[in-house]
């Protein structure tokens, strides 16, 4: 899509109350076209095969079935040509999504940084892109969903991660994450190698730190200072295997 795309949108979400909401805030935006709202599911498959809209703005609970039962019920030719919003309160639902092949995952109550960033996406997007996961991290344009344990996941924003340090007595790596009190702890079977994977802003700086170069303000006698909120971290220590390559992407920036 570019940015002159009119985008015929349909809503479907059994709360009038959020339906209205996410109406408004979709005002901010000229080129979203409000084709039709609809309360349950079934309507709302009837609008997408009749309308064929661009977008889709899909609650996870229906009356009627599940949104994820709803992209299920999709063929391949009405995925190929919509994309498909999650848009509700529950963020259990983000992996399934996502492999029914949504396009992105919206939280209620609504944040404009977060629709901001979806739209964006829309402008550049032509096909929809689909996350893929080795069960570890789950990597979208602008969070990543990081799994805990087995069952238990958090969803992080990339732009609140300052760095990644490895914890010897877990044998864990952990995200120091902006305004949180403790790092958060990866899967034991995370390696280094997966997060450098994650985004090229993601640089080590040692066997024990992966920083987000982004955040780095200088180094001092090899040792990292950064911008907030990371500011009191001073204990990551730049490796001399490691420094070369520090510097280069450091002066690209």
């Amino acid at each position: 899509m570019t940015k002159h795309d009119h985008i015929k949108t349909v809503v479907v979400e059994d709360c009038a109350e959020d339906v209205v909401n996410l109406v408004e805030h979709l005002k901010r935006f000229p080129h979203i076209s409000i084709a039709r709202t609809c309360n349950n599911g079934e309507d709302g498959l009837k609008a997408v095969y009749e309308l064929k809209p661009d977008l889709l703005f899909l609650d996870i609970e229906l009356p009627d079935m599940t949104g994820l039962e709803f992209m299920e019920r999709l063929d391949a030719e009405v995925q190929g040509h919509c994309q498909i919003i999650v848009y509700t309160s529950y963020v259990d639902y983000m992996l399934e999504s996502f492999r029914n092949n949504a396009f992105d995952f919206l939280l209620k109550p609504i944040k404009d940084d977060d629709l901001n960033d979806i739209m964006r996406r829309l402008q550049s997007a032509s096909t929809p892109t689909v996350p893929k996961t080795d069960g570890k991290i789950l990597r979208t344009e602008n969070n990543l969903l990081m799994f805990i344990n087995a069952t238990d996941f958090q969803m992080v924003k990339l732009k609140d991660i300052g760095l990644f340090q490895y914890n010897s007595k877990s044998r864990t790596w952990e995200i120091i994450i902006a305004n949180r009190n403790k790092p958060v702890s990866l899967k034991r079977n995370v390696t280094g190698k997966t997060i450098l994977s994650l985004d090229s802003h993601f640089l080590q700086v040692n066997q024990k730190y992966i920083i987000n170069i982004e955040y780095l303000f200088q180094v001092i006698d090899n040792t990292c200072t950064f911008f907030p909120p990371f500011q009191n971290i001073d204990y990551v220590k730049v490796g001399f295997l490691y420094r070369s390559r520090l510097m280069k992407t450091f002066i690209n920036l």
